[in-house]
């Protein structure tokens, strides 16, 4: 496995075979988005002239170009590859979906009707249950389920289903004896009810754990005390 930042050197961090981190570093994704309209004309045009280009790709909306076209790059990568991407469900969730729909309508307009049932765009992807599969996660408590609820909402108006909810942290799935972390535990068990009654078509429920399942071993231990 290796962790990748846009614009950064490529660092390992374990060694399972054929498995990559990638993190959108916005800035750095601008960077090289600038660099590569006007590193072609740098030498050829005045100076002036390069200062107002790079002028004009300074501001939020080419950052905003930069960091989709590299997140289009990685779903264009899911034709040969599977591929995983986590995204809080927070606004930035919901712009990226408002970014992912513009950019399908403008894609169909330049299209024309010619080609208008062949085109395959980030957001055409994320609405075939065949190409992806959306996992919401959330923790069995109130105001995290409300969110998550909402997102799942807002998901379905862009015409992708999720697939499956993830509580994650759940003492009710743990074994504890501290009465105080009982009485958590039942307050628990109506949020999951929740979830697996008005919400999720699927779900799965994951213990709050002593240590971090970080790694291969730990993580295939999880799977095991589920089967």
């Amino acid at each position: 496995m290796f962790g990748i930042s846009i614009g950064n050197r490529i660092t390992p961090i374990t060694t399972i075979t054929n498995l990559y981190a990638l993190e959108i570093d916005p800035q750095a994704s601008a960077a090289e988005y600038r660099e590569r309209i006007i590193g072609p004309v740098r030498g050829l045009l005045p100076e002036s002239v390069i200062n107002t280009i790079e002028e004009q790709l300074s501001g939020a909306c080419t950052t905003e170009i930069a960091a989709f076209k590299a997140f289009s790059r990685i779903i264009g990568e899911s034709g040969n590859k599977f591929v995983v991407m986590d995204t809080a469900p927070t606004g930035h969730t919901l712009l990226l979906l408002d970014a992912t729909g513009a950019y399908h309508r403008e894609f169909t307009r330049q299209a024309g009707s010619r080609s208008a049932g062949q085109s395959s765009t980030p957001l055409t992807v994320l609405q075939d249950p065949e190409q992806t599969k959306v996992l919401i996660v959330t923790l069995a408590e109130t105001t995290p389920v409300l969110e998550a609820a909402g997102l799942h909402e807002e998901l379905r108006r862009a015409s992708i289903e999720p697939w499956a909810w993830i509580i994650n942290n759940s003492l009710a799935a743990a074994v504890t004896h501290s009465p105080l972390l009982r009485e958590r535990a039942e307050n628990e068990l109506v949020e999951i009810d929740a979830v697996a009654h008005q919400h999720a078509r699927r779900y799965a429920v994951v213990p709050l754990l002593t240590k971090e399942p970080v790694g291969e071993e730990l993580l295939r231990a999880i799977i095991s005390q589920k089967e």
